[in-house]
């Protein structure tokens, strides 16, 4: 390694012979510039050190990296290595400071999001205990992550939570919307003090009550007559004829419309008059292996006769076929 001194200039900068790869700069004790190799392109880097020993003759050497030229002028450098030769006789060890202040930037850099826990949280919860976490997908990218998504999860705090995210759900109106909301957001941040991402749940404590409100239980319903007028306008607003079907099975039996739209003719029985909805179905936790039985009453009995007449040409497994599969034959999927 050739070196040579000089005092450190733009002008000595731009020209460096090819053998040389130190400079010491001759103003300033222990300041020097550090050349790389050429690289494929012929350029060298130039990086700006400063050599110091804290205690004298005989203690610890240190070599702390300024900067590259290409970020630092000559003159930032020199000023910047003054003035950790005035930190150094003062006992601070300007390295030790550098190294922890780059320590606690990759600590930073690192520090898990809200939006990086709720992909974990999705994965590793919503979907292996939900049968359908859609609703909670859709929850996230709505209201969730475009208002905290991007915090770390160390600075996330149980005042953003509310006016970022639950008060503007409130606020349109959708208080039961807000109260779901933090339902999930409680359950998503316990999971976090689970997996030692936080050392606690900033809204454990926020009730319902204070977010969305108090529900009341929904206790209009529509009359016979009304009924009947709905499912005569259907038509003319273009609804398929399995919808209004599937609609009309609804009314019957007060059951899900996941639990009806995947029917499978396997399911009834006609000669015990009774429909069994499989356990995968049916609302309970993921796992769950609950049967749901459902009489078939004359009503019901009339439409699947209607249904199969209307749609036999198909061959499905399905009592409310898709006619319009996207990804799928017709009646390949409900």
């Amino acid at each position: 390694m050739a070196s040579i001194r000089a005092k450190l200039t733009e002008s000595v900068l731009n020209n460096i012979p090819l053998e040389i790869t130190k400079i010491n700069d001759t103003e300033i004790s222990g300041f020097y510039l550090n050349i790389g190799k050429p690289n494929k392109d012929g350029e060298r880097s130039q990086v700006f050190y400063l050599y110091y020993r804290l205690g004298g003759r005989g203690s610890k050497e240190r070599r702390l990296a300024l900067g590259k030229s290409s970020v630092l002028t000559v003159s930032e450098a020199r000023k910047l290595a003054k003035q950790y030769i005035g930190d150094v006789s003062r006992g601070i060890d300007v390295f030790l400071e550098q190294k922890e202040r780059t320590k606690a930037q990759k600590q930073e850099d690192e520090a898990p999001t809200v939006q990086e826990l709720a992909i974990e949280f999705l994965e590793r919860y919503i979907k292996i205990n939900r049968k359908d976490p859609s609703a909670v997908e859709r929850m996230f990218e709505k209201d969730v992550l475009p208002a905290i998504g991007k915090v770390k999860l160390k600075d996330i705090t149980r005042r953003e939570i509310l006016s970022k995210v639950l008060d503007p759900i409130t606020d349109r109106g959708a208080g039961t919307q807000a109260n779901k909301t933090l339902s999930i957001l409680k359950q998503m941040f316990d999971f976090a003090v689970e997996r030692d991402l936080m050392q606690g749940n900033p809204i454990s404590t926020a009730k319902k009550k204070n977010v969305g409100g108090i529900e009341k239980p929904r206790t209009r319903v529509l009359e016979f007559d009304e009924l009947i007028q709905v499912f005569e306008r259907l038509p003319k607003l273009g609804v398929s004829t399995q919808v209004i079907y599937a609609l009309k099975f609804i009314a019957l039996t007060g059951c899900r419309p996941i639990e009806i739209t995947g029917a499978q003719w396997q399911e009834f029985d006609f000669e015990k008059m009774m429909w069994t909805i499989p356990a995968e179905r049916v609302k309970q936790n993921k796992g769950g292996d609950r049967i749901h039985k459902v009489p078939i009453n004359q009503n019901m009995l009339i439409m699947l006769d209607e249904l199969r007449a209307s749609f036999c040409y198909l061959g499905s497994r399905y009592v409310f076929p898709s006619t319009t599969c996207i990804n799928s034959s017709p009646g390949e999927q409900p």
